[in-house]
């Protein structure tokens, strides 16, 4: 057994030593590779972690060559069954095949660890030793926090890769932009159109690159296997198409407020008998993999802020119109979707920064109250077609109420292709539609 798992090692690293690293194109997640900390990378399935990992690679190839590298997927077949005592035999064979230049620094790339029996005691005495730098991913929240914060004990910094973002999207179709001129040319239009795909079938990368006849049938495998894999298989869940209809009531429901009460009413009328302990643990589970995201009111009290209804979002838009197709026939709530996940991305570069909705007791709303910490800096309002008096009025009634509970001076309302200002009383409301809003820089730590 134990010559068969070295044989296999022997046969995983050959692959990487003629391994040649593929095209990419770059993605904006921040990471450095400095200083000593392991780097975990986290994110749903099919985001990019692994090219993220090979653009790192092919950075480093630069200065310390290709035998001071290592990486290693530990979803490969041949390494089933891996645990610590063979990650042991894993350094043993790489050494012996690539021989590292040992007085310089080693880099291992870890690709779903946590795939791996007993990896982190075998990662935190590496890290240790002080001569290599580990780099590790999974598709799991689980990866991030739980694990990391107990067995790695503050020896991580975390990074989260996402589908791609619309910036990222245009980049890989290589569509350059002056964002400053284009508004008034022909290339608005496949601006317009470019949103519209990315809209419809989200920013998985393979399915960016597929033609239009797989990006459903994509879209629809990676559903299955979060849903076998990343949920059923790692929580041992036993009813499955409890999980099953969950999941979907989940993305049938995408920018919509949730409670777990709501829904165990919902399935107890479906005959479908469930507890909340149950439904919040299979919403904590949904959230772990990264399948969907929620936010609180905003509110200064804790309990208000457990009490009050949660709103939902998806990791990705096409995953939403491919398995709950009644969603896309409401644009408006996919384009809420996608200024979440804009602004979450946002939220990796600053720490502090909080993204919540806010609700007042007349049913006024507005969609995001996005703070410093707890201090209100910015309120932000999508609303595709503000053509309507009617419905002008509704948006700018609540923002301007929550402007002036929050003593702000601006508000934004985020359009499908309306730009324009209002001031009402000392104070600034700007319309922006969502194309310019995705490829502005913004400064989220302050209000502009």
């Amino acid at each position: 057994m134990v010559n068969d798992m070295r044989k296999n090692l022997k046969q995983v690293i050959a692959e990487w030593k003629v391994f040649e690293l593929p095209e990419m194109v770059e993605r904006d997640t921040g990471i450095s590779l400095e200083g000593k900390s392991i780097v975990a990378i986290v994110g749903v399935r099919r985001a990019g972690k692994t090219y993220t990992m090979f653009h790192l690679i092919k950075e480093l190839i630069k200065d310390v060559g290709k035998n001071n590298i290592l990486y290693v997927d530990f979803e490969n077949p041949r390494l089933a069954g891996m645990n610590a005592s063979t990650l042991n035999e894993l350094l043993i064979v790489f050494k012996e095949m690539m021989a590292p230049d040992e007085n310089r620094r080693i880099y291992l790339f870890l690709d779903e660890i946590q795939n791996v029996e007993g990896w982190e005691r075998w990662v935190r005495i590496l890290h240790n030793k002080g001569n290599y730098k580990i780099i590790i991913s999974g598709s799991s929240a689980t990866l991030l926090s739980r694990e990391i914060a107990t067995s790695l004990r503050g020896r991580s910094i975390n990074f989260e890769i996402y589908p791609f973002s619309f910036k990222e999207f245009l980049r890989i179709k290589n569509f350059s932009y002056d964002l400053d001129v284009i508004k008034y040319t022909e290339e608005k239009g496949d601006i317009l159109r470019y949103l519209n795909e990315y809209i419809n079938y989200g920013g998985f990368p393979e399915v960016v690159l597929s033609p239009e006849e797989l990006k459903r049938k994509l879209l629809t495998s990676y559903f299955e296997t979060i849903f076998h894999r990343d949920i059923l298989e790692r929580y041992r869940i036993r009813n499955i198409s409890l999980m099953e209809n969950f999941l979907l009531y989940l993305l049938n429901n995408n920018s919509k407020y949730i409670s777990l009460g709501k829904i165990e009413r919902f399935f107890k009328s479906m005959g479908m008998k469930v507890s909340k302990k149950t439904l919040g643990e299979y919403l904590k589970y949904a959230g772990d993999v990264f399948f969907v995201f929620t936010i609180e009111i905003f509110s200064h009290k804790i309990k208000d802020r457990l009490q009050y209804p949660r709103k939902i979002y998806s990791i990705d838009t096409g995953i939403v119109n491919t398995i709950s197709p009644e969603s896309k026939e409401n644009r408006g709530r996919l384009y809420e979707n996608i200024v979440f996940l804009h602004l979450h991305r946002e939220k990796q570069k600053h720490p502090g920064m909080g993204i919540y909705y806010w609700k007042d007791r007349e049913g006024r709303e507005v969609d995001f109250v996005i703070t410093d910490g707890l201090k209100p800096q910015k309120l932000i309002q999508v609303s595709l077609d503000v053509s309507s008096p009617d419905t002008m009025k509704r948006e700018t009634r609540a923002l301007l109420k929550a402007m002036k509970e929050f003593d702000l001076k601006e508000g934004l309302i985020i359009t499908e292709d309306y730009s324009g200002e209002e001031q009402n009383k000392g104070r600034h409301i700007k319309f922006i539609p969502l194309y310019e809003w995705l490829l502005l820089k913004t400064e989220w730590h302050k209000q502009s």
